[in-house]
């Protein structure tokens, strides 16, 4: 037997919604219920996306501090060095974020750079990287509601 993660917490959100909240008598307690299965249900979807959410972002923040070390100015060292970060030996959501937190770095300081140049190209780049942020805002976003 393998064990579906997502779909085991997602069970557990339901029972608690469905079976445990009606026999909690305070308020106090349906509440700290209603929490729990909220926060399963998101570690579900966490669970299920994350690995591909990061894979994507990664690949997608290479491809800024590529096109962007030009741009980079006194940030070129801190730029180099994000995109000089080597890929996750693996999927494992820790090696990702790990990779994920390298590179960021990388954009926080290539965002610095060209929000500081008035050139057209820096506020091109700086566009490019405020709908990069907007977008994995939206990556973030939890599609499962409870309440």
């Amino acid at each position: 037997m393998r064990p579906d993660t997502s779909r085991t917490l997602q069970g557990i959100a339901i029972n608690l919604l469905t079976n445990v909240i009606a026999e909690v008598k305070t308020p106090f307690g349906q509440q700290t219920v209603g929490i729990a299965a909220s926060l399963a249900m998101w570690i579900a979807e966490e669970t299920e996306r994350g690995a591909d959410r990061l894979v994507v972002e990664n690949g997608v923040t290479r491809e800024i501090l590529a096109d962007g070390l030009a741009l980079a100015g006194s940030a070129r060292a801190a730029v180099e060095a994000a995109a000089a970060t080597p890929a996750a030996p693996n999927f494992r959501i820790s090696s990702l974020q790990s990779e994920n937190d390298s590179l960021r770095r990388g954009l926080i300081a290539l965002h610095a750079a060209v929000e500081s140049d008035p050139s057209a190209d820096a506020q091109s780049m700086n566009e490019r990287i405020w709908a990069e942020l907007i977008e994995s805002t939206r990556r973030r976003q939890f599609q499962a509601r409870i309440g």
